[in-house]
């Protein structure tokens, strides 16, 4: 368990209200967050990009590596 799982089950212990609303926000959060990431404003330079398809294509998987293309493309505008 890491410091930060640390301190939020500490907090949950301590915190009756914390504790029942976390997981709800949580969650809320992280698809809030999934929602404005976008990989292309990430893809900055070259070295980047290269990496990136280099994982991809690692993966083996056709429909990542379609996207991924979008993603290139896209970071170069």
């Amino acid at each position: 368990m890491d410091d930060l799982q640390k301190y939020i089950e500490k907090r949950k212990l301590q915190n009756k209200d914390f504790a029942e609303n976390f997981d709800k926000g949580y969650e809320k959060f992280k698809i809030n967050e999934l929602k404005n990431f976008d990989i292309s404003e990430y893809l900055d330079n070259k070295e980047i990009r290269d990496e990136y398809l280099a994982q991809v294509l690692k993966d083996g998987d056709k429909d990542e590596l379609s996207e991924a293309l979008a993603n290139i493309e896209k970071s170069k505008t």
